[in-house]
């Protein structure tokens, strides 16, 4: 399942992640994400991952690893929100690769992240 929060804004979309995702739900996602880019600002991207277990179907995966090369590259700050260990592995490796500024924050602690990711 994916959620927008209310914590979003014009130019900080939050999203909860959880369970297996659809391709139809990563499509609202995408369109979150899109609006965002539309103001011209710099974007960041905050994601609570909570139970997350990956895709729920092959449009999904196909959506995401599309995301992963394309609107990424047009986010100014990630946080990851979770106590998975694969998040704070994903950020350091994933790092050096990306344009974003990105950041671990432990399950909890969603309001820092989004703080950060505001700043």
């Amino acid at each position: 399942m994916i959620k927008i929060l209310d914590q979003s804004t014009a130019t900080c979309l939050v999203v909860h992640f959880s369970g297996k995702i659809t391709g139809a739900e990563y499509q609202q996602f995408l369109d979150a994400l899109t609006e965002r880019f539309k103001t011209g600002s710099p974007v960041s991207l905050v994601c609570e991952m909570a139970g997350f277990e990956f895709y729920g179907d092959f449009e999904a995966a196909k959506k995401d690893m599309k995301f992963g090369f394309n609107e990424y590259k047009h986010i100014h700050r990630a946080a990851l929100v979770g106590d998975q260990k694969w998040l704070e592995w994903f950020t350091r490796l994933a790092g050096p690769f990306t344009r974003a500024e990105e950041k671990h924050f432990p399950e909890g602690q969603l309001q820092a992240a989004c703080e950060w990711a505001a700043g």
